[in-house]
């Protein structure tokens, strides 16, 4: 029998707690802020007291509650991070001065501005299965304060939004949000994961439009036809904690859909499960899904491939048997390869991030570089 206590990295159970907060206070509010910071509003905290002020912004009765409402969490997050949630000294006037911040995308979008100030060319970093991108604000943080940076968040996962099945219509979609705040190149695309499949497929798309785009980078990323034969969600089960009433046989030989249904009806009855849990769990079923179905094109342009030193740990995959680029040279002519510390799974959390962080600065700007050459 398997047990839980969380599916930690089933469907990223630990961001996903980060993220059901959020929708009570702390990522929530990060939108909330930054909308309010571009509308010209500044807030600051003297004491216990949340003091703001707006030149440009309406002071509407809506956004007086929400203040409200959350003042101890702004206070909060103003105090201890304000470099993350960049409220402080954003005006309207510094946001229309760049030229990758002056457009604002229609929502519902996939686009969330994790870094969302800084004149450098802006990072489009697409979500990993999960379908979040909560895990890509530490990566932000330390690739600079003036290099913008957006993840691109699935559809689906927020209430009434009806998830994509198909990693070219992802890619579609997003390049829409991508294009309403840079709407030409050069472009910086990447993404974890599978992340890094629908970054290859927009990345395709734009130079078939005749687009440049220097950088695609792949992080740890794996072409659909070196995935191991199991399903992923079963795979990659937390064995912790309390016993469900199924072996984890029983459950690698359901198709996915009803792996994802069955886990979420068994945390239901042990009323440990959000109704969010559901959209997350279907949405992340349609992204393996959407990943396996996926055939690559030929991509002509150059990719940086960053791979996990040691694989997959849920995979429990012998990694010297694996080829050295993850299947991509069957698709991608032009691939540079760096070995990250630590196991796929821990890619985007420290102390690999940080390696991560300082070799794709060193990839960015010379494939920058290079490009105006």
């Amino acid at each position: 029998m398997f047990q839980y206590s969380r599916l930690c990295r089933t469907f990223n159970y630990e961001n996903f707690w980060k993220y059901r907060c959020s929708r009570r206070g702390t990522v929530n509010l990060i939108e909330f802020l930054q909308d309010l910071a571009i509308q010209g509003w500044e807030l600051w905290s003297e004491g216990e007291k949340l003091r703001y002020r707006t030149s440009k912004g309406e002071l509407t009765s809506s956004v007086l509650t929400q203040l409200k409402q959350h003042k101890s969490e702004i206070l909060e997050l103003l105090r201890d991070r304000p470099d993350i949630f960049n409220v402080d000294s954003v005006n309207v006037e510094q946001l229309t001065a760049s030229p990758h911040q002056n457009r604002r995308v229609v929502s519902p979008s996939p686009l969330v501005p994790i870094q969302s100030r800084g004149s450098k060319v802006p990072i489009f970093c697409v979500h990993p299965y999960t379908g979040l991108v909560i895990c890509y604000h530490e990566l932000a943080r330390l690739l600079g304060s003036d290099r913008p940076f957006y993840g691109l968040k699935s559809l689906g996962i927020e209430e009434g939004e009806e998830p994509l099945t198909r990693v070219e219509d992802m890619a579609t979609l997003y390049l829409r949000a991508v294009r309403e705040v840079q709407p030409h190149g050069p472009y910086i695309l990447m993404g974890w994961s599978f992340g890094g499949i629908v970054a290859l497929q927009m990345a395709h798309e734009l130079k078939t439009q005749g687009e440049q785009v220097p950088f695609l980078g792949l992080l740890d990323t794996y072409t659909p036809s070196h995935l191991p034969e199991q399903s992923i969600l079963s795979q990659k089960v937390v064995i912790e904690g309390e016993t469900l009433s199924i072996s984890l046989e029983e459950l690698r030989r359901m198709p996915i859909k009803q792996q994802a249904v069955l886990i979420c009806e068994q945390f239901k009855q042990a009323d440990l499960i959000p109704s969010e849990v559901e959209r997350l769990l279907r949405v992340q079923s349609l992204n393996c899904e959407a990943m396996r179905n996926y055939s690559p094109p030929l991509y002509s342009g150059r990719s940086v491939l960053f791979r996990a030193e040691k694989g997959v740990l849920s995979f429990s995959q012998n990694v010297s048997a694996l080829e050295p680029t993850l299947g991509w040279e069957e698709a991608i002519a032009n691939i540079e390869l760096h070995v990250i510390p630590g196991y796929h799974e821990y890619m985007v959390d420290q102390p690999n991030v940080s390696i991560l962080a300082q070799k794709l600065k060193d990839c960015i700007e010379q494939a920058l570089s290079s490009n105006e050459q």
